[in-house]
């Protein structure tokens, strides 16, 4: 089963963001359904089923506090030459950073590390777009600030509609 860990985002924030795939709703460009938007902590892949008790053990022993975070500014991976996928970032995301860290030495006897950079992605690009004039004019906008209480272990199932993600765990912090 495909699975990753993340952190969710509350519904009043994904209706702040969600006007900006609007924008950029064009052919080539798949803007992420609302109900799947999310801050992806560490994708994992394809687990076996059998290997979700070890997993969700490991994880368990992950500790962090609550945290605050902000969703600011718009960006794109790899680059504005050649773009992938379209980005809200997070600013005051060091606990993020760090809760994600944890979650790779927590993991590490199972998948490889990985490196962590903080973003929601709201649109996935199949063909060359110019995105220069929306990136410059929505580079500073800031979306809000939630607090992080728990991370999740989600499947993903690929349909044609889409992927469907469903909650495997759920991983609290500790206070």
């Amino acid at each position: 089963m495909r699975c990753f860990i993340s952190v969710e985002i509350p519904e009043e924030l994904k209706r702040t963001v969600s006007p900006l795939k609007k924008e950029i709703h064009t052919e080539g460009i798949k803007p992420v359904e609302d109900k799947n938007m999310h801050i992806t902590l560490k994708f994992l892949g394809d687990v076996p089923e059998e290997k979700f008790g070890e997993i969700e053990s490991a994880l368990r022993k992950v500790e962090f506090s609550k945290f605050k975070i902000k969703l600011k500014g718009v960006g794109v991976f790899p680059n504005e030459s050649y773009i992938r996928v379209v980005w809200v970032g997070c600013s005051d995301d060091a606990h993020l950073k760090d809760l994600s860290e944890k979650i790779n030495d927590s993991l590490s006897g199972f998948f490889k590390k990985e490196p962590f950079s903080a973003h929601l992605t709201i649109a996935r690009v199949k063909r060359k777009v110019d995105l220069n004039e929306f990136l410059d004019e929505h580079k500073d906008d800031e979306f809000g600030e939630f607090e992080v209480s728990n991370f999740e272990l989600k499947s993903s199932k690929l349909t044609r509609e889409g992927p469907k993600y469903s909650t495997v765990s759920v991983f609290e912090a500790k206070e």
